[in-house]
């Protein structure tokens, strides 16, 4: 039994936000009722099937037209037998199916209603169509902070920002459902592209509240040396992780063969070593120069520096720390995947395998009581294909 095991979601999803949150909850044991169109989620006719198969495995997939009445019966029903209703479509769109959160509350009280929109689902962007490369990565302010004002962005990763708000749409839900066993009552819960950019420069923005500048985006480093981008003499590069100057900074000077710098009053704080950081970047970048990454590696292990490489997907499939972190698993097919990222102890199933475009449509109407008579009726009027 897994910890979601019991629950019943029904996804009204596209894409990736918010099959992504519904996915999570399949690999812990919930029964994910995908409700697809005729013509299915796009994202099935995405450029390799992998981008779709990472966030809908372990569902069951039903196909309905919603802009027939009688397929908005049979989503009544599987409404009426849910515990979450999850869905990124607009805020528009669903009210003009009846499936806004406040006219399905309002006939199911108990259903935990989960809402992943680009801007919100009030104000003036409520309906305006959202992207994670626009709401989550460029109008959050996320793009500016990493590399300044003024200068070209780099363009994110494919579902960078939705896999953000997915995460933070399944916490919003389990927090729902846990509530709903004192209360006996659901509610809504939702994010937005946008809040999750802004909550992951959380910091940045914070600091711009209390009135202060926060520092610019920088190709190799915030602004402390020691946390700092850096090559090595093979061409690899890495980062240094040195927060607490006392702690790191004669550590590194020792791993460099300068320990005499831990003692020069110049860069005695983190403020001396920021105030002359050409000079100190000029010392690191042509210490760093004489050895290869891994020989730097021996050399830091020796004093406890601490650092990360910057690896190329093929290098992070190859890392070793990869297998105890978990990164990678099984699904039931045995094809090695990408795992959801958290582990429940005793929880170790592999992932499902992904429906068929309304593979399951027949057999999920049977379980609500519909006779194979009434199911032909619905595929004549076009309410199932």
């Amino acid at each position: 039994m897994g910890p979601l095991s019991g629950v019943r979601v029904v996804e009204l999803g596209v894409v990736v936000a918010g099959p992504s949150a519904t996915s999570m909850m399949a690999g812990l044991g919930a029964d994910v009722i995908k409700v697809e169109p005729p013509d299915g989620d796009p994202w099935r006719g995405a450029s390799t099937p992998a981008l779709f198969e990472h966030d809908n495995r372990g569902k069951r997939s039903v196909c309905l037209d919603l802009s027939q009445p009688d397929a908005r019966d049979v989503m009544e029903q599987l409404l009426a037998g849910a515990d979450v209703f999850l869905t990124n479509v607009r805020p528009g769109g669903l009210a003009r199916i009846g499936l806004d959160h406040e006219s399905v509350l309002a006939r199911h009280p108990r259903l935990v209603y989960a809402q992943a929109t680009g801007y919100g689902h009030t104000g003036p962007a409520a309906d305006r169509a959202g992207y994670d490369i626009g709401a989550y990565w460029a109008r959050s302010g996320f793009a500016a902070t990493v590399v300044g004002e003024g200068v070209e962005p780099p363009v994110p990763r494919p579902g960078m920002g939705d896999h953000v708000a997915a995460l933070a749409l399944f916490s919003a839900v389990n927090a729902a459902l846990f509530e709903r066993t004192r209360t006996g009552s659901g509610r809504m819960v939702s994010t937005s592209l946008m809040r999750a950019g802004t909550f992951v420069v959380g910091s940045d923005l914070s600091v711009h509240l209390d009135g202060l500048n926060h520092l610019p985006g920088r190709r190799r480093l915030i602004g402390n040396p020691m946390l700092g981008c850096y090559k090595a003499g093979d061409g690899k590069w890495f980062f240094l992780l040195g927060l607490q100057h006392e702690r790191h900074w004669p550590k590194l000077c020792a791993a460099i063969g300068r320990p005499e710098l831990a003692d020069d009053p110049r860069l005695g704080t983190t403020a001396e070593v920021m105030r002359h950081q050409g000079e100190v970047l000029e010392l690191l970048d042509a210490a760093f120069a004489e050895h290869t990454l891994d020989e730097w590696a021996e050399i830091f292990d020796v004093h406890d520096v601490w650092w990360d490489p910057v690896q190329s997907l093929a290098d992070v499939v190859a890392d070793p720390v990869l297998e105890a972190v978990g990164t990678i698993t099984t699904d039931v097919d045995g094809r090695r995947v990408v795992a959801p990222p958290f582990d429940i102890e005793g929880w170790d199933e592999p992932l499902g395998r992904v429906p068929e475009l309304g593979e399951h449509t027949e057999l999920v109407l049977l379980d609500l009581g519909y006779d194979w008579d009434r199911i032909i009726a619905l595929k004549d009027t076009g309410a199932i294909p």
